[in-house]
């Protein structure tokens, strides 16, 4: 290779920050949204039982929407996380090597936070129906509440008419 077509440190630096992204946000793409149909089928199935044909066909139509709407939210969570890619490209970050590898670690983290809530609010919302809990959900998440949960608090000073 010559010097000129040899890759810099700071290019390759870049293409890889860029290219985590890119990984990530693909990763989430496809591995997320089978993670999180599969997750909210099995709670359901553990919250309902045996589904009837009904429950299995609406369960079908919202999995199909997860199939579009995942990819846009791990695209566009990968797409927020880029600023901070390109804050190590700044000049005077350039002798800390250590700060740049920490940004691309956050910028990482914050190209799967859009995947891991949304497979989070989904399996709390759509397959924990009522007050019912799948034995491998963790305690500290809060579930939807039950209807029997939602309760009309009174205002002072309101009248009812």
């Amino acid at each position: 290779m010559t010097e000129e077509s040899a890759p810099r440190a700071d290019d390759v630096l870049w293409v890889t920050g860029c290219g985590m992204l890119a990984v990530v946000a693909l990763a989430s793409a496809t591995f997320g949204t089978f993670l999180d149909i599969f997750l909210v089928a099995r709670a359901q199935s553990h919250c309902l039982g045996d589904l009837s044909a009904g429950e299995r066909f609406a369960g079908f139509i919202w999995a199909t929407g997860r199939l579009v709407v995942f990819p846009v939210v791990a695209a566009g969570s990968a797409l927020a996380s880029a600023p901070i890619s390109l804050i190590t490209r700044l000049p005077w970050l350039a002798r800390y090597g250590w700060l740049k590898a920490v940004l691309a670690i956050v910028a990482v983290l914050a190209a799967a936070a859009g995947p891991t809530a949304m497979i989070l609010y989904d399996v709390a919302t759509e397959g924990t129906p009522g007050d019912c809990a799948p034995p491998w959900w963790p305690s500290w998440l809060p579930l939807q509440p039950g209807p029997d949960e939602i309760v009309a608090v009174p205002v002072e000073g309101a009248s009812r008419w």
